[in-house]
């Protein structure tokens, strides 16, 4: 199962970074198009709004949390006692699942309410938009799978790595 989530990850994380490639070479060609040949490319800000921003933040985040290098503040945690410490990962990693599963529960609504009305942006273009939403729940969703099998080995005994090139789970 953690192989399984690993790589589905992995896969994001992959696919964000494809995603800001595209972004890049998209703003770069409109950029071109309008100041060179008076020619911009239609509905770019619509599709970099809607669908390259939304997957370069929200599909890497599990990776992000398998790799435990979400960002975090240690101002109080490296005072208290080390056998507090593991209660604390635990709390910790409890309420992103909390945060993250109320992220994937309302983000999923409105995709799906979305999808039903088969959303549009209009602009200088008419862009669909209603698949884009679906992105947010996918990146938030495998993130709370990733730390519900970090709660479970957590349970287990398992400590979740604190180190930089550490595969934590």
């Amino acid at each position: 199962m953690a192989r399984l989530i690993q790589g589905l990850s992995s896969l994001l994380a992959v696919l964000a970074g494809l995603s800001l490639v595209l972004m890049m070479v998209h703003v770069t060609a409109d950029v071109l198009g309008k100041y060179f040949l008076s020619m911009p490319i239609p509905g770019t800000t619509e599709v970099v709004a809607s669908y390259y921003m939304i997957a370069t933040v929200f599909l890497p985040l599990a990776y992000i949390e398998v790799h435990n290098r979400p960002i975090v503040v240690e101002l109080f945690y490296d005072l208290m006692p080390r056998l507090l410490q593991p209660a604390l990962d635990v709390l910790g990693t409890m309420a992103s699942i909390a945060f993250y599963g109320f992220l994937t529960w309302q983000s999923t609504k409105i995709a799906m309410d979305s999808m039903e009305i088969r959303e549009i942006v209009e602009g200088a273009w008419r862009v669909v938009v209603w698949p884009s939403r679906f992105l947010l729940p996918l990146g938030l969703a495998v993130a709370c799978l990733v730390l519900t099998l970090r709660l479970v080995l957590m349970a287990g005994g398992s400590r979740p790595e604190h180190d930089h090139e550490a595969n934590a789970i």
